[in-house]
Formats: C-alpha cells, sequence, structure tokens
C-alpha cells in the first residue's frame, strides 16, 4: 500500500477531497475524513459550501452538532458505503476511502520544494509567512527535505490572515526538534493563542461537556503546535516516517464500556502524532468500570496531542478497550473515536493535565 500519511490530502474518483487522519492503515483502505464534497452529489446539513475546483463544494465538519454529523454520516453511508469501513478487529467503524478510489494524492514534501522555488520577493504575505515558519524548524536542526506543506498552503486556495498555514514535520523525533525550539524561540513575528482565543475555540468545537472551558484553556495555552507567524494562523503536524507506525492494525479490541481514571504519565513520546498515545503508570479507575491497570491512553482526536507531559499526573474519559496482540494483552483508554463525535461519549471524553 503507498504511504497516505496523515494531514495530506486524496482526491478520489468521486471528486470528494478527504485529508487523511492516521499513517497507518488497515489492508486496503485508507483512514481519512471527507473535507470538501461536491454538493451536487449528496445533500448535507448544517454546512457550509465554498465555490473551489470550479464547482460548489461542501465543507463537511466533524466540529458540529452530534445529531448533525449523524445524520450526515447517515447520508453519506447511504449513498457511498465504501467510504465507511466496518473493522471487526475494533468491533467500530472508521471514515476513510478504499485505496482503489484514490484519484490523485498531494505530496507534501514536493509541494515545499516547490515553493522553495520561488523567489521571495514574489510571494504574497501568506507564503512569505509560510517561509519563515520553514526557516524557524530549520533552525531547530530540521532538514527541508523531512518538511512539508498541505491542505490550503499546498492546493493555493487559501485566504491571507484566515487560512491556517499547515506545515508537516516528518520523524518523530524531529517533531520533538521541531515543538522544543518553537517552546524557546522568541522571535517578534511570533505570537501564541491567549487564554481568550482557546476559549474561543473550545466554545466553537466539541470538546467536553465536562471539561471545562477554564481547564481547557490552561492545557492547551502551554502547547507550542499552534500560533501565529505574522498575523497567519499556523499549526505543525508531526507525521511518522513511512513504515514506522506504532499502530497495530492486526490486535483484536474488545471495547468494554466508559471509564474514567487517574494516572502518571511515563511516556509522552508519542503524544505528537496521531493516532497517538501516552504509556501510563499508576492507573486508578475512578468510575465506569472495574479497577483493572490501564496501559495507554490512545488518542485520535488532534486536541488531545502534546496534552500532557512526562510524571504529569493525568485524568481522562473515554472508551475502555482489551486489546489483545500476538504477543501482548492490556487494557487502554480510547479518546476520538469517529463514533464519538455521534453519541453522548464524545461530549464527555477528554484528557487534561493536572496542572494549576
Amino acid at each position: 500500500m503507498a504511504y497516505f500519511h496523515e494531514a495530506s490530502l486524496i482526491d478520489s474518483t468521486d471528486d470528494m477531497q478527504f485529508k487523511v487522519y492516521s499513517s497507518s492503515h488497515p489492508k486496503g483502505f485508507i483512514i481519512a475524513k471527507p473535507k470538501y464534497i461536491p454538493s451536487s452529489l449528496i445533500n448535507l446539513i448544517g454546512l457550509k459550501k465554498r465555490f473551489l475546483f470550479g464547482k460548489c463544494m461542501t465543507r463537511f465538519n466533524l466540529f458540529n452538532n452530534k445529531e448533525i454529523v449523524k445524520k450526515n454520516l447517515e447520508a453519506i453511508k447511504k449513498k457511498f458505503p465504501e467510504y465507511i469501513y466496518e473493522c471487526s478487529k475494533h468491533k467500530n467503524w472508521f471514515l476513510g476511502l478504499p485505496q482503489k478510489k484514490v484519484k490523485r494524492f498531494y505530496d507534501t514534501k514536493k509541494g515545499l520544494q516547490e515553493l522553495l522555488k520561488v523567489p521571495l520577493e514574489e510571494l504574497d504575505s501568506y507564503l512569505k509567512a509560510t517561509r519563515k515558519m520553514i526557516e524557524f524548524l530549520v533552525e531547530a536542526g530540521i532538514s527541508a527535505k523531512n518538511l512539508g506543506i498541505s491542505h490550503s498552503t499546498l492546493l493555493g486556495n487559501y485566504t491571507p490572515g484566515k487560512s491556517d498555514i499547515d506545515i508537516l514535520i516528518f520523524g518523530i523525533d524531529n517533531g520533538w526538534k521541531g515543538i522544543k525550539h518553537m517552546e524557546k524561540c522568541n522571535n517578534a513575528s511570533l505570537k501564541w493563542k491567549s487564554e481568550g482565543e482557546w476559549a474561543k475555540y473550545y466554545k466553537d468545537r466539541v470538546v467536553s461537556k465536562i471539561y471545562t472551558e477554564k481547564e481547557y484553556v490552561a492545557n492547551m495555552s502551554r502547547k507550542r503546535d499552534d500560533g501565529f507567524i505574522d498575523g497567519n494562523v499556523f499549526s505543525l503536524f508531526c507525521i511518522e516516517n513511512e513504515n514506522k507506525s506504532w499502530y497495530d492494525w492486526n490486535a483484536q479490541h474488545e471495547p468494554l464500556g466508559t471509564i474514567k481514571i487517574k494516572a502518571k504519565v511515563k511516556n509522552a513520546y508519542y503524544s505528537i502524532v496521531r493516532p497517538g498515545y501516552y504509556e501510563l503508570e499508576d492507573s486508578v479507575v475512578l468510575g465506569g468500570y472495574e479497577d483493572v491497570p490501564i496501559r495507554k491512553i490512545v488518542v485520535w482526536a488532534r486536541p488531545f496531542n502534546l496534552q500532557a507531559k512526562e510524571n504529569e499526573q493525568i485524568e481522562a474519559y473515554g472508551l475502555l478497550e482489551k486489546v489483545k496482540s500476538k504477543n501482548d494483552e492490556f487494557y487502554q483508554l480510547v479518546i476520538g473515536y469517529f463514533d464519538a463525535y455521534t453519541t453522548d461519549r464524545g461530549e464527555k471524553e477528554y484528557l487534561k493535565a493536572l496542572i494549576d
């Protein structure tokens, strides 16, 4: 299977555009979310329209009222059942597309190299800011060959001052180099989201009805993967290198219900990718299930990446799974499966570091 990495874009044979949600996938299927859907193909509700690629496109969004999300997913499943992957090993379903439905894959690394060929003085303010972000990451010791651009930055359908600058960092070690450099970087062009801006983001997204705005802001405001560069929003995505993914699609997942836990983070190395995970120790079940040892918290939702650091105490709520692989068996808590966007669980799932 070709390497369809997280945060890249794919056009399907139905002229839908998908955003890839993982760097590892089950055989023959790509885990992804519809991003733009021709409005002539299917009638979806509660979503905005845009004129792109010479067509009226519906901007698909999972961060919406769960009843709206549920109805739209049902409409997609009815007309395009091949875009839903029923996974017997997870006893759950995933959104995406079969590999045979790929019409075009957008090369994020090649796109960046093409951008670097354009003389700086011939770029607009948005692309100059993109180049400046690349320079910051190269200063961190990351080769430009291990960087990419995606989404509107790559396709050129951005709006300066409104569209995110989406930069991909390939390799987990490189990702951490970039984040640690940004934590120390002192430059007038860089600005981080204020507590008020994070509070607005919280209100605009379905995060959790239990996870309070104050707790959300305290956790998110210390991150350095989203910010502003010369007035443009930027987002950094860390991508596992090809054939280096930790995720095992052959393992059996037995969902056991929801669970709330408290634990200590033993290792946060893989918390920078999606799906990512936190290795735990000293876990205690606070409710929802018997007190079983929880080895991992697995996160499929990007807001929970980089959420806690090693040796920090955390609290979390999500789906409890018993995982059986060829040589191992353990319990894990999962946050952000696609079904969570259509159920009450999605409004309750959270992961927070217990910080002041």
